[in-house]
């Protein structure tokens, strides 16, 4: 397991150019930017559809016959931005919910954008959901947002479950809703702060307020990925490691980037490669690491 997986998954498997921006309240573009880590560990764009037909069966079906959910996610907070240089986007932020759901299968999740009490996004971002056969158990999944803020964005997130009689389309958001059978719960609401990405200074230095700036290029037998240069926050480090996050970059010639379980505990200076056995893929000699 890598730590990037969880963090900055995009510049790991698919680079990308995320340049589009949102303005703090604009409700539609984040709604319709909203991505997630799938079942196979990519960054994929959510499913978008009609926030009015998916808000009519809530009110039409939202009763102890749909699913439901219990949320364990308070907030969410992109206080080191939501895309870092244009190449990544940062999913360090977890949509932890437990639901319940008497189809039997884990449901579709909704989430909506707005943005005080009256500006609600036409649009609903979908993760598709599981026929597993299960009618109540956790959900968590790692999103984040395919664009930057211009400015501080304070909104909310409104989620809901989605399901339908015997599953059908459960897979398949964009079905599910115009199903006549389709089901919803009610919405849950949670805070949802996003902060532009980090500055730049005049000199073309990045900065990294509170944060440790270092690479996470890794070439381990995994393969190859990451990014020269990252702004990575304590919290984040955190929730990926278990550990405090270090005070400085490893240099250049030192061992140790990596752990026994493939994690990335130590992260290279800018511009460096944590490299671990002889070539990239290579799944002998794989612990250790050394920054190049």
């Amino acid at each position: 397991m890598r730590w990037l997986l969880a963090l900055l998954l995009a510049g790991c498997f698919s680079p990308a150019a995320y340049t589009d921006t949102c303005a703090p309240d604009d409700v539609d573009c984040w709604t319709t930017h909203l991505v997630f880590v799938d079942d196979s560990g990519n960054t994929t764009n959510a499913v978008i559809v009609d926030e009015a037909t998916v808000e009519a069966i809530s009110t039409r079906t939202g009763s102890s016959a749909a699913p439901s959910l219990f949320t364990g996610s308070a907030s969410f907070d992109f206080s080191n931005g939501t895309v870092v240089d244009g190449t990544t986007v940062v999913l360090t932020e977890l949509l932890d919910v437990a639901f319940s759901d008497p189809d039997g299968c884990s449901p579709v999740l909704g989430l909506t954008v707005s943005h005080g009490a009256g500006a609600r996004s036409k649009h609903t971002g979908c993760f598709p959901g599981i026929h597993d056969m299960k009618t109540s158990g956790p959900i968590s999944a790692f999103f984040s947002f395919s664009a930057s803020a211009t400015a501080p964005a304070s909104l909310s997130l409104d989620v809901v479950p989605v399901s339908n009689v015997g599953c059908a389309s459960i897979d398949d958001p964009a079905t599910l809703v115009v199903s006549a059978t389709a089901v919803a719960g009610v919405f849950v609401t949670m805070p949802l702060a996003i902060a532009p990405p980090p500055s730049t200074s005049g000199s073309g230095d990045n900065t990294c307020p509170g944060g440790l700036l270092a690479s996470t290029l890794e070439c381990d037998p995994i393969g190859r990925g990451g990014n020269s240069s990252e702004c990575i926050s304590a919290a984040s480090y955190m929730q990926a490691t278990g550990m405090p996050l270090p005070a400085e970059c490893t240099p250049a010639g030192v061992s140790g980037c990596e752990n026994s379980t493939g994690t990335l505990v130590h992260p290279c200076c800018p511009g460096l490669t944590c490299e671990v056995g002889a070539a990239c893929g290579d799944a002998s000699n794989a612990t250790g690491g050394t920054c190049h």
